[in-house]
């Protein structure tokens, strides 16, 4: 976990980008939740799928948030790397698995046991993660999870649910899911934003639309003077505002990277991760959850 170094690091490189006046409780990762107010987004479309960037002031705060058609049969939802063995991958980064498995866009998913930047190391998954009906980690019952089921319909829930008494695998409520990734606490549930903990980070967090058609991905900037993260109950609030009934955090922190692809064919890293106090130095992360399109766009 970052230390106050790091946001001595971060505040002396950024230190021109703004004149926010940051207090003792900020730096200390610490505050208060505050009330979001989304300005008007400028959404760009990409097929199926559609993103945005937006700035709000106070707090201040960086955010992309991208809103994918579930309902589209061009839609291909990746879960990826294949695992090492059961519950271990290897790490890899958002740019890179955007690159190999020809995703439109992409996002960190699951918490894992330890951090770098090299790609190819175990990382031992936090939470279940499924791909194509295969199980490829137990649930972590504290936490949620994010399940796309067969019928390309989406949903949060606990993990605890997808377990028997016993602890065991509940394969019954498994059975129509075809694609999971674990995530932390739920910031959003039935349209209300939720969450004790006040510590801001960089954040990475999905959203469900009431139907369950619709996904939101959201990355929001943090540990800079201009976008210092959210709280858990801001991150549920903009989620909110962007249109979801249902959100779950991500793993976050140095390891939040949404990466798209533009109508340029290039691909690129849409916020700014900062991993052992480097800006821009992107995290190999456990699993991504990515979306490719069949056919043109």
């Amino acid at each position: 976990m970052h230390t106050c170094f790091l946001w001595g690091l971060c505040l002396l490189s950024f230190s021109s980008c703004t004149t926010v006046r940051i207090g003792t409780e900020i730096l200390s990762g610490r505050d208060r939740d505050r009330q979001i107010t989304l300005p008007p987004l400028s959404w760009q479309d990409l097929g199926p799928i559609r993103y945005a960037s937006g700035r709000i002031s106070n707090p201040p705060l960086l955010f992309w948030a991208a809103a994918v058609n579930l309902e589209d049969p061009a839609i291909q939802v990746l879960v990826v790397p294949e695992p090492v063995e059961y519950g271990v991958v290897p790490s890899i980064k958002v740019s890179t698995f955007a690159e190999s498995y020809n995703c439109i866009i992409a996002i960190n998913a699951n918490p894992f046991d330890r951090v770098s930047d090299q790609e190819g190391e175990a990382r031992q998954l936090v939470g279940i993660a499924m791909a194509e009906g295969r199980l490829m980690a137990d649930p972590a019952p504290r936490y949620g999870a994010l399940l796309i089921d067969s019928d390309r319909r989406a949903r949060i829930v606990s993990q605890k649910d997808l377990l028997l008494h016993d602890g065991a695998i509940d394969w019954r409520a498994l059975e129509k899911v075809r694609f999971a990734v674990g995530g932390f606490f739920p910031v959003l549930h039935e349209g209300l934003a939720q969450g004790e903990r006040k510590i801001r980070y960089p954040r990475s967090a999905v959203g469900v639309s009431r139907d369950g058609k619709t996904l939101y991905l959201l990355a929001v900037d943090g540990r800079l003077l201009d976008s210092i993260g959210t709280t858990e109950m801001e991150t549920g609030q903009i989620l909110a505002d962007l249109g979801a009934w249902d959100g779950l955090l991500l793993d976050g922190g140095g390891s939040t990277s949404l990466v798209i692809q533009e109508k340029d064919g290039i691909r690129r890293v849409l916020n700014h991760p900062i991993h052992e106090g480097t800006l821009n130095r992107e995290r190999a992360v456990a699993t991504c959850l990515g979306f490719s399109i069949s056919g043109s766009w």
